[in-house]
């Protein structure tokens, strides 16, 4: 875990992404905002760095999950950078940030979109072939 001197109560101050999982444990997605606001009081920042903070927070912990199941169904880690170049993920994790969206519902269609990403390329594969 990673601390950060003492606090007025005697106990050790989490930072950094650990504080931040911290701030996410058992909490309702309608609570997403306010781990915004805890953010900016932590960090001594403005509402708008704390917020992209956030989003940076997720959009990670979306990239990792993505990843995750990508190579459990057979996509190597080249391949998935390479795909997921051209899709919005700031836009997924600006949404769960913000309490719109669960992270594992962006996860899921971002995966979809991966394999789609599959049969669009086979089915392309097959119509230069005979056609």
């Amino acid at each position: 875990m990673q601390y950060s001197g003492n606090n007025s109560d005697g106990n050790l101050k989490l930072r950094g992404k650990t504080a931040i999982d911290a701030e996410h444990k058992n909490i309702p997605m309608e609570d997403e905002k306010r781990v915004t606001n805890k953010i900016s009081d932590m960090y001594g920042i403005d509402s708008d760095e704390a917020k992209d903070i956030h989003r940076d927070y997720h959009l990670n912990r979306i990239v990792v999950l993505l990843l995750d199941r990508a190579k459990k169904h057979g996509m190597t880690e080249a391949m998935f950078i390479d795909r997921i170049k051209s899709f919005d993920m700031i836009r997924y994790a600006h949404s769960v940030s913000q309490g719109e969206l669960m992270e594992i519902a962006a996860v899921d269609v971002l995966y979809r979109e991966l394999c789609s990403m599959d049969n669009n390329s086979l089915e392309d594969r097959y119509i230069n072939f005979y056609g």
